[in-house]
């Protein structure tokens, strides 16, 4: 069966300083099996290939990119009852991450949206 999933995400502005090395966010999305992936710490290049890898081995078929993110930055997936995706990149806060991700899954009709996943790049 294909599930439906629904997505929306959430993205902070990025701020004026220079970006940390190996700071960065990648989430990859597969809308055919509801998979996803994510990986953040590492360089753009690392994290998406980790983010795609995780994502297909989680089933995904075509693992496409939801959200990502370059330098610093906290992070946050949300995921409801009813298969909705919401997520969020760049934050300077956990709170602030978790509130958009949560935002984001509700916004997409998410029903009982929870953060899953949370993390600072």
């Amino acid at each position: 069966m294909k599930m439906k999933m629904k997505m929306i995400l959430a993205m902070a502005g990025m701020v004026a300083f220079p970006l940390a090395l190996f700071a960065d966010s990648a989430i990859y999305f597969c809308e055919e099996t509801g998979s996803y992936g994510a990986s953040w710490g590492g360089n753009m290049a690392s994290v998406t290939q980790t983010a795609i890898d995780n994502c297909q081995s989680q089933g995904g078929t075509n693992c496409q990119e939801l959200v990502s993110c370059e330098g610093t930055g906290y992070g946050a997936i949300a995921i409801s009852n009813n298969e909705v995706i919401g997520a969020s990149c760049g934050y300077n806060t956990q709170k602030e991450a978790n509130k958009a991700a949560l935002e984001s899954c509700v916004q997409s009709d998410g029903d009982g949206c929870t953060v899953k996943h949370t993390w600072n790049g």
